[in-house]
């Protein structure tokens, strides 16, 4: 398929931003992040037949509600500062690429995703100075279906933050303004910058070429699955998958190595309602920690039970850790810890390292802009090899989105349990 862009533009907001609100200070949690792009895809299938009409007035209705939606989220449309670690809330503005794809979209949704074609619906820019904070891409498909791309700046926030705002601005654009509230903006008051050497990170490696692949677990596979860790009574559905995937990485590197190397899990978790600090529900910005844990698992004992027993495990130590803190410096200095030791597992040779991002829980499939839920949510890729769990839209199951090398896909696929408990 061929994407060709049709326009681009910066979309500010319907009115301006107030003096006092032109400069906000980054928390000391959003200098930890990398100065890249994250983002997600929304898949929505056509729903009529007057396509050319329907794109020009949701176009145009995309453009004006995400106008008068960054009237709440104002420092979306603003630059990073890199010498004084601060957004200037400029009304710049958020950038808008509509594109037009010489295909179907079904034929994207029930084929392989092809990694350079969701680069092509997923565009961003190389470097953060002066560039906009986020970037919109409208791909417009031949059969009217769309794919909304959007990709923002992880100093600015993250995923449970521009969860928030792709929720707001479906809203504005369905509904209107009405029920729109801004979120709370002030999380570095409550963690000030310091200006960390943890801002610096290391350059990705090259040489490896990685493929998105989506392995789509059921409700009734994560029962399959949870009854096989029965010991695990309590296990989360994404703790189990995590086990599972787990387990594959595991069965992999050991053939590849031939020996049982040290698992490494980098996990994130997000902080919110998980510490008694008065952080606002609707708090806006970077607000989670990486769980690192270095496991030696026994060559003899390497089936689901154990991989879940040690996931689990994990995770409800760590929350525990965080459950027991009690201000916002201790705080800080867990999640910097964490952060450092995952750039250090990054750059291992020497360990297994799997990196596990999940995003179960966010309402992706609400954002409903006013012609229906999107047929599917994804992540955009990124060159490294990662995990990426989202909530299926069918009750109860979770897409993994698992980037991974050429060689490793064969294998991934044809491991017995990768095709006993994914579709």
């Amino acid at each position: 398929m061929k994407v060709e862009v049709q326009s681009k533009k910066l979309i500010k907001p319907s009115a301006p931003t107030p003096n006092h609100r032109r400069k906000l200070n980054i928390s000391c949690i959003d200098e930890l992040q990398h100065p890249g792009y994250a983002g997600f895809l929304f898949y929505y299938r056509v729903d009529g037949e007057n396509h050319e009409d329907d794109i020009l007035q949701r176009l145009h209705r995309l453009e004006e509600s995400l106008s008068e939606t960054l009237v709440s989220f104002y420092p979306l449309a603003g630059r990073y500062i890199e010498e004084g670690l601060f957004i200037d809330c400029n009304d710049q503005g958020v950038e808008f690429v509509h594109t037009k794809v010489n295909g179907q979209l079904d034929h994207l949704l029930r084929g392989d995703f092809d990694t350079d074609l969701l680069g092509c619906l997923s565009e961003f820019p190389v470097g953060l100075t002066g560039n906009p904070l986020v970037v919109v891409q409208v791909n417009v498909f031949e059969c009217g279906g769309l794919v909304i791309s959007l990709r923002s700046c992880h100093k600015l926030g993250d995923m449970s933050a521009m969860a928030t705002f792709m929720n707001s601005w479906a809203t504005v654009c369905r509904s209107g303004t009405n029920e729109l509230a801004s979120p709370y903006f002030g999380l570095s008051s409550l963690f000030p910058g310091k200006g960390s050497e943890a801002t610096r990170w290391p350059p990705l490696r090259g040489g490896v070429k990685f493929m998105m692949n989506r392995f789509v677990l059921s409700g009734a596979a994560l029962s399959r699955l949870k009854s096989a860790a029965a010991k695990q009574a309590r296990i989360s559905r994404v703790e189990i998958v995590c086990a599972l995937l787990c387990k594959v990485f595991v069965t992999m590197d050991r053939a590849k190595h031939g020996r049982l190397r040290p698992l490494v899990v980098c996990q994130s978790m997000n902080l919110r309602g998980k510490v008694n600090l008065p952080i606002p529900t609707d708090a806006f910005g970077n607000f989670y920690t990486m769980v690192v844990a270095r496991h030696m698992m026994d060559p003899d004992n390497l089936n689901l039970e154990a991989f879940a027993r040690v996931i689990h495990g994990t995770l409800a130590t760590a929350k525990a850790r965080y459950a027991a803190v009690a201000d916002g410096e201790s705080c800080v200095d867990m999640v910097s810890d964490s952060t450092r030791e995952s750039k250090e597992w990054a750059q291992s040779d020497g360990e297994n390292v799997v990196a596990i991002s999940s995003w179960c829980g966010f309402p992706f499939y609400d954002i409903d802009f006013g012609w229906g839920k999107p047929d599917l949510v994804s992540n955009t890729c990124i060159p490294v090899r990662m995990v990426f769990l989202i909530d299926s839209k069918s009750e109860g199951g979770i897409d993994a989105w698992i980037n991974l090398s050429q060689e490793e896909k064969v294998l991934f696929e044809q491991d017995p349990d990768i095709v006993a408990f994914t579709s």
